[in-house]
This record gives C-alpha cells, sequence and structure tokens, in this order.
C-alpha cells in the first residue's frame, strides 16, 4: 500500500519517509531490524528539531518524571521492593488491578525511552541505563515472570504490562543481553501467549493485544507472532450487527451495551493505524482494502461525533470520569489518527478527511493541537499542513446523524451542536468498573449535550462539578443513589448495569437534516417513567415528555438545561421580566420564555414553553473533585458556578407532561419574538402519539408508541414506529423506522393525502396506493434504520 503525497503538500512526504523509511517503495523485503527501527525512530522522535519550543517543553516534561521516577528507585541491594514512594501501595490498594507490577515495569519502560530519546537529560545516561536493567531483572526474578501466575485484572498483564515491556525492549535492544530479550519474551508469552483473551477478544481490546504481538514478533524475529497479530486485527475489519464493533449506521459498541466511539473506539483507531504503518512495506502489509474500510468508519462513526475538535462525552463511556482525558484531548487523539488514516486513502477520501480535519483543528480556540497532540515525530509535517492553503479547511454542512444502534443522535448546525444519549433494553444507561465513573446513573437517561461559543462548558471540570442528579435532558425523581461500582456480569469480564426494560428507543430521519427521536424511560431504581421525544429542524429543538408518572412520594423534575457557567459574567432574562444575574432562585408560573447567555460570543440561548408549566431556575456554585466519583481522580475541591433551568412536576405526578424549545443563538428579545409567533406547533403530546409540526420547513416528526392515527396530521400505522415528513409544492419526502427492532415484517403507513407518484426507489418501501398515498415499509432486520422515500405531488 504506498503512501499518497498532499495534493499540493509536495514537501510532506520527505518527512514520512525519513521517519518511517521507504513506505512500500520497493518489494515488500523489509527486515525485522528495519520494523524495529521504524517503530524506535517514532517512539524516541530520532529526528525531532531539538530547537523546537514544543519538543522542548515535552523533553522537560518527560525528563521531570523521569527524575521523580529514578529517585524513588530502591536500589539497596537486598531490596524487596522497586520503589520507596510505593513500599505501603501494594497490590491491596485495588484487589481488582495489580497495580504495583503494572505501574513498576511503566516506569521504568519510561526510563528506558527517556535513555533513547534524543535532547532528554538522560539520553545515553549510562547509570539510568543500568538502573532500567537491574530494575527489569529485578521484576522478572520476584514479580513478572513465568513462575508467578496472573492475579486481579486481566488488562494488566494482557494489554498494559506488554505495551511498557515492548517500549522497553525496543529502546534498549541492543543493550539488553541476547539471553534477557529472550526470557522477556518468554514472560509475554506465557501471560499472553495469543491475541483472544477470553471474555477480550473483539473490538478495541482484540487491536490491543494484536497490536502487542506483532510488535513482539518483529522483537523476537518470530514470523508466526507477527501473522498472529496482523491476522488478530483483520478479523475486526467487518461490519457486525450485535455486541462489539462497528455497525453500518455509524455506531461503535464496546462492552456489548456501551457506545465507544470517543473511548476504546479512539484507542482502537489509534492502533489499527499504527499497526498498518508499522509493517507496511513488509511482506505483512495490511490489506488494502482494510484501508478503504478504516477510512469509512473515520467518516461514519468519528468525525460525525467531533465538534470543534471534541469528541461528544455521550460516547466516552466511563473515560468522562479521567480528567487527563477530555473531550478534547480525545477529539484531538481521533483527529490525529484521521489525518494518518487519509494519508493512505484514495485521493478522494483523502481530500474530503483532511479538508474536515483540518477544520474541526483550527476551529478549537481552547486546546492546541500542535502544542498537546501532534506526535513529536510529525510537529513539522502536521505544521506544514495545516499552513498550506491548498489544503482547505471544510465545515461541515449541517447534519442530523441518528445511530440506532447505540440509541445517540448528533445534530450539528452554524454556531451549535446538539446531541443525545439515550439507552433501551439493548443499550446500559452507563458503565462503570473499578470504582471510575460511579455517579453516572443519569448519563443515558436522556442527557442532552449542548456545545456552542463556550468551548470550556464540558472540557473544565464539568464532570467534577456537576449535579449528577440534575443532567440536562433527564427526567428525575431526585432519589439518591449509592455511589459504586457495577458488579461484574455473568461469564463476562466487563460491568453488567441496568438496562431498561423498554425496547421502543430511537427514532426517524429524513436527508440527513430532520428527525425525531424517542425513549420510553423507566428509572433504574423508582417507579418514575415517561416517554419522551426530541424533534430538530432548523436552529429549533423541540422537547417533549408524556405520561411522567411516579409514587415514590419524591418530587420529580424534568431538567431543561444545567450548564457551567465557565467564570464569564452572566445573565439570566425571563418572559415576566425577572433576571437572575447571582446565585438565587427564581419560581416561575406559566412562563412563555426564558433566555440564559454569558459575556463569552456565541452562548445565548434561549428556551420557549408553548404550555403551562410551573418552571424553576437556579444560579448556584458547586463544589466538588474526581475523587467523589472516581476513586484514583484528584481530591482538590474545585468549585464552579451553574445555571440550571427544570419543569416542576411535584411529589408523584400522574401523566403529567411538559413541552420546551430549546432557541440556539437567541438573544432575549429574539427569543420574545419567537414566543410571540413561534416556528413549531405540538400536533400531539399523549401516550399514544408524540408530534411536532415546522412550519417553515415543512417538517413533521411523529413517534407512534403504538399503532394508531394522528388525524392533525392525516397519518396512521399499524404498529409502532416512529415517521418524519417533509413536504413542499413540488414533493413529499417519507421516511419510517421501527424503534423497537422488534417488528419481524412490514408496517403500514397511510398519508391522507394524493401525490403523482414515486420520486425513485426504495427497496423496502412498496408502494400500496397513490390516493390515498399508503406504503408497506419492510423493517425486519432494519437495526432501526429509517428507510425513506420521496414522491412527487
Amino acid at each position: 500500500m504506498a503512501m499518497k503525497p498532499f495534493r499540493g503538500l509536495r514537501g510532506l512526504l520527505v518527512v514520512g519517509v525519513a521517519v518511517w523509511g521507504c513506505v512500500s517503495c520497493g518489494p515488500k523485503t523489509l527486515s525485522y531490524d528495519e520494523l524495529r527501527v521504524r517503530y524506535f525512530n517514532e517512539m524516541t522522535g530520532q529526528q525531532a528539531n531539538l530547537n523546537d519550543s514544543v519538543v522542548i517543553k515535552r523533553l522537560q516534561a518527560m525528563d521531570a518524571g523521569v527524575k521523580q521516577s529514578w529517585e524513588s528507585l530502591n536500589k539497596a541491594a537486598d531490596r524487596e521492593y522497586l520503589w520507596n514512594d510505593r513500599e505501603a501501595q501494594d497490590d491491596s490498594i485495588s484487589p481488582f488491578r495489580p497495580a504495583s507490577i503494572t505501574t513498576s515495569i511503566g516506569r521504568l519502560s519510561g526510563m528506558a525511552v527517556a535513555w533513547a530519546t534524543p535532547g532528554s537529560a538522560y539520553y545515553h545516561n549510562d547509570s539510568l541505563k543500568t538502573d532500567v536493567i537491574e530494575g527489569m531483572e529485578w521484576m522478572y526474578a520476584n514479580k513478572w515472570s513465568p513462575k508467578y501466575p496472573m492475579y486481579g485484572n486481566w488488562w494488566d498483564w494482557i494489554i498494559g504490562m506488554p505495551y511498557s515491556v515492548n517500549n522497553m525492549l525496543v529502546a534498549l535492544y541492543d543493550e539488553f543481553t541476547p539471553e534477557q530479550r529472550a526470557k522477556y519474551i518468554e514472560a509475554l508469552d506465557f501471560y499472553a501467549p495469543g491475541v483472544t483473551f477470553e471474555g477480550a477478544s473483539t473490538g478495541a481490546n482484540k487491536i490491543w493485544q494484536c497490536y502487542s504481538m506483532a510488535l513482539r514478533g518483529i522483537l523476537a524475529h518470530d514470523p508466526a507472532k507477527i501473522e498472529m497479530g496482523i491476522q488478530g486485527i483483520d478479523t475486526e475489519f467487518k461490519y457486525v450487527d450485535t455486541h462489539d464493533g462497528f455497525y453500518r449506521d455509524g455506531s461503535f459498541l464496546q462492552h456489548q451495551w456501551h457506545p465507544y466511539t470517543g473511548g476504546y473506539g479512539a484507542g482502537m483507531l489509534a492502533d489499527m493505524v499504527r499497526v498498518i504503518q508499522l509493517v507496511d512495506g513488509s511482506q505483512w502489509a495490511v490489506d488494502p482494502s482494510h484501508v478503504q474500510m478504516i477510512g469509512e468508519w473515520v467518516e461514519n462513526s468519528y468525525l460525525p461525533l467531533i465538534y470543534q475538535g471534541a469528541m461528544m462525552d455521550l460516547v466516552r463511556g466511563r473515560e468522562i470520569a479521567r480528567q487527563a482525558a477530555s473531550d478534547r484531548s480525545t477529539g484531538h487523539r481521533i483527529l490525529m489518527s484521521a489525518y494518518n488514516v487519509a494519508k493512505l486513502s484514495p485521493q478522494e477520501v483523502q481530500d474530503r478527511i483532511l479538508a474536515r480535519v483540518k477544520y474541526e483543528i483550527l476551529s478549537d480556540h481552547y486546546r492546541d493541537f500542535v502544542t498537546n497532540d501532534v506526535p513529536t515525530w510529525q510537529l513539522d509535517e502536521v505544521r506544514a499542513f495545516l499552513a498550506d492553503d491548498r489544503v482547505p479547511a471544510q465545515a461541515p454542512t449541517p447534519y442530523l446523524k441518528q445511530f440506532p444502534m447505540m440509541d445517540r443522535v448528533m445534530y450539528v448546525r452554524p454556531g451549535f451542536a446538539w446531541a443525545l444519549a439515550m439507552s433501551s433494553s439493548r443499550i446500559e444507561n452507563y458503565e462503570s468498573i473499578d470504582t471510575e465513573n460511579m455517579m453516572a446513573w443519569h448519563t443515558g437517561d436522556g442527557m442532552t449535550y449542548f456545545y456552542n461559543g463556550d468551548q470550556t462548558q464540558y472540557t473544565d471540570q464539568f464532570w467534577s462539578t456537576v449535579d449528577w442528579y440534575r443532567l440536562p435532558g433527564t427526567t428525575v425523581d431526585q432519589k439518591r443513589h449509592e455511589v459504586k461500582s457495577l458488579p461484574f456480569g455473568k461469564g463476562v469480564l466487563y460491568a453488567d448495569g441496568y438496562k431498561s426494560p423498554h425496547s421502543w428507543v430511537g427514532g426517524s430521519s429524513i436527508e440527513g437534516l430532520y428527525g425525531i427521536s424517542g425513549m420510553w424511560f423507566q428509572d433504574e431504581k423508582s417507579t418514575l417513567q415517561a416517554k419522551k421525544s426530541w424533534f430538530v429542524a432548523g436552529d429549533q429543538v423541540v422537547c417533549l415528555g408524556t405520561g411522567v408518572t411516579s409514587r415514590d412520594n419524591l418530587p420529580v423534575e424534568t431538567i431543561v438545561d444545567n450548564r457551567k457557567l465557565s467564570g464569564t459574567e452572566a445573565a439570566v432574562v425571563t418572559s415576566d421580566g425577572q433576571s437572575l444575574n447571582k446565585n438565587g432562585q427564581l419560581t416561575l408560573v406559566n412562563p412563555s420564555w426564558v433566555q440564559f447567555q454569558t459575556s463569552t460570543p456565541g452562548t445565548a440561548v434561549g428556551y420557549y414553553f408553548p404550555q403551562q408549566e410551573k418552571v424553576q431556575v437556579l444560579r448556584e456554585s458547586r463544589t466538588s473533585s474526581w475523587r467523589a466519583f472516581t476513586k484514583y481522580g484528584d481530591p482538590t475541591p474545585v468549585t464552579r458556578d451553574y445555571f440550571t433551568l427544570w419543569v416542576d412536576h411535584g411529589k408523584n405526578p400522574q401523566g403529567d407532561t411538559y413541552a420546551y424549545v430549546v432557541l440556539p443563538g437567541l438573544s432575549a428579545e429574539q427569543t420574545k419574538a419567537y414566543a410571540e409567533k413561534p416556528g413549531v406547533n405540538v400536533l400531539s403530546n399523549t401516550p399514544a402519539v408524540q408530534a411536532v409540526r415546522a412550519e417553515a420547513e415543512g417538517v413533521t416528526g411523529i413517534n407512534f408508541w403504538e399503532a394508531g392515527t394522528l388525524a392533525e396530521a392525516g397519518v396512521s400505522v399499524d404498529a409502532p414506529a416512529s415517521v418524519t415528513l417533509r413536504e413542499d409544492d413540488a414533493q413529499l419526502v417519507v421516511g419510517l423506522s421501527d424503534p423497537t427492532m422488534l417488528h419481524e415484517g412490514e408496517i403500514t403507513l397511510e398519508i391522507a393525502q394524493t401525490v403523482k407518484g414515486a420520486l425513485g426507489e426504495n427497496p423496502n418501501v412498496k408502494v400500496l396506493s397513490l390516493s390515498p398515498l399508503k406504503l408497506q415499509v419492510k423493517v425486519a432486520g432494519g437495526m432501526g434504520a429509517t428507510f425513506a422515500i420521496a414522491f412527487e405531488k
């Protein structure tokens, strides 16, 4: 597979060749040592400009960590432990994780890499090298060798430790004796003899095992190991229809029930690309068709979930609890991988990916991409790419993308992005393992995300300070939850949490712009339930709730929004003339609208209430820490201010409803004007059907929770379904899905209109009548997808 130069960036290929060697520019005869040196050069930045300010800072940071590790190293001849600072922190700190071994090998590996890195204060330091080698010998004699069985978390032995050992062996390859290298390889083979560890042989876990195995084979000059790694990776280049992996709708699941595009998916993409680059030009080069598929994933699964450089938290699982892995650092990691995928892709795909990647990088004004996220060996290359005007930065056109197989929705318009996280009988509402993410009970209960001009919203201490009982978009009863990790599932190596008893979760969309989503919600801990719908068209998001019912004598609330003020001056204005510019609470009875904004440009948002509601407005300071919901988190208290807006259902509501419209970018005056002349009309908000029409766009969204008719739109179905329609003077566009994914045949849809004929075909849609329009839509096996067709009027 030949690496292609960028169109208009003629000088960049030279940089890549200098680091990687001659990539696929001749017969596939690269030796083991040439492949190892390729990895070594990348890992240690052998050709980095040591006068580069970014390189200098990175070297200083690396050296600071090595200094700390080296100073804490126990060098006593009769030592019984390796690190003075971990003397009391043995494996009892977490029965789940053999921390002392993983940490010890990781520290030694970091020291070894510093020894091999030009510009480091420890570059070729003989004393450091000796201490690393002797430290590894101590680990082999006392902790990590075939005579010591595995215990605790499998991940440490199968993935974590092998990564560090591989890097150490690459860094000190010629400094270890052949006998030492051989016995360390033997230990790796003992703990991880294959790439299909039981219960962890799919998705990212599989790729990580394969990547380590391929590099182990290069180090051991063992073609069978390299072949095992590459063949294992080959098995993951596929689309799935259940459990872990990529789905054709763009969904990615890991641990069976969890959307993880921005978690495990980020790591999977990075290592897939790394292994493709590593073995390219050798006899083990990855099949070019796999590169085509990984390009599809970048465009269909990853980039649609990134906005202004940030990867949406709703697909990051328990990684939202990791302070060092923010939405923006994760987004940048994925953008870096996408950049490298583009270089290996056909020119048309390359152009599209690079244009989007460049836009996302340049639109992120909070986190600098080059300084923080570009590998040292690619700094000059990426800088040239960003500076070259011949490679355009292309903003995405507005889009609505539903991910039925992971209960997620992404809606992007100029100036904002809105996203929705649901859960169902198929998708769990959250994951907590090893005391991480222990308060995320409602993150999958219809939580909504709203990105606008405030790029700090979810990046800067949101998760450490937010009220977990008032997450935006959710309907909650304030019942206190226990803070704990979820138990492991029977026969699986990961947590088995709460799955709703309801399958009606999903929606329909047409033309990539309009649609409606819905969730039949049942609380995990109480009797609270509701049917919730979200309709999008233009610059408006309509949120409906019906059947809000509870018998637990607890206050029930629907959280319209909960925004972090990000330290900027903020103001709240209401339709009755009240304002809230400092901490306090307002009770609003039947408000028409509320508007909020900060002094940061692009943060204005209006809220329109089309029906009578009791609404609460709160401005407060919240203090907490990462340790509060993650055992290994920073215990330092942090404080952030919040604006919270909710509909108050009172105690024990019986069939209550709510309706509100989120209006991104509107000032108080504009919100007032919208309330006087709304752009949407709620057609129905009952337990049988929820429906909205956007007049200007000519779009109607209907969620039929059961078979029935919506007389206001002249639409009927003979089974539960979601329907989206758009009509103008010339045509009618119809889209239908089965959000339950349980229907085994066809759903009949009738619309009280006469049309002339179909504009095109859809193999899943059979036209039974044109007057009135009657369709039979085959939804069996459709996995929640929308089947659409257009008609001439």
